[in-house]
């Protein structure tokens, strides 16, 4: 069994002063007062428009997609993550802006998603680590989101 996702996470205060930008963007809640928007097909070609280069050592995040999280880290932290696992193998990516500035990047990694969620602040809970106290593994695949 697999496990595919890729998407940006941040609080309920940047999405609601983002809200509309994006027809195809999907905003779930996740943890208290965060939001998760699932990068689906569809959100991925609205944001590039076929102009999006990806970045090293990402399967999704594109300069496009970069730049927009950078812009919106404007009015509080974000994070872009991915993961992709197949029978255990596999790897996670993770970066996050604040202010427009990037804070903190791990790729091909065991534990990226776990660190970019612990500095949005997710306190795990006992015998969780964060991406399990915020519920990223509801879903394995990422159409199962919308």
């Amino acid at each position: 069994m697999g496990y595919d996702f890729s998407g940006i996470v941040t609080s309920f205060e940047v999405m609601k002063r983002l809200k509309g930008q994006y027809a195809s963007a999907k905003i779930i809640p996740l943890y208290k007062e965060l939001m998760v928007i699932p990068l689906t097909d569809e959100l991925y070609d609205e944001i590039n428009m076929n102009k999006g280069t990806t970045i090293c050592n990402y399967d999704y995040l594109t300069d496009t997609i970069s730049s927009y999280c950078r812009e919106i880290s404007k009015f509080g932290l974000v994070a872009y993550i991915e993961a992709e696992y197949f029978g255990g193998t596999g790897s996670q990516n993770a970066v996050v802006w604040d202010s427009g500035q990037v804070i903190f990047e791990k790729t091909l990694s065991q534990s990226a998603i776990n660190r970019s969620l612990e500095i949005l602040g997710v306190h795990k809970v006992q015998g969780k680590d964060e991406f399990d106290t915020v519920g990223l593994g509801r879903h394995r695949e990422i159409e199962d989101w919308e």
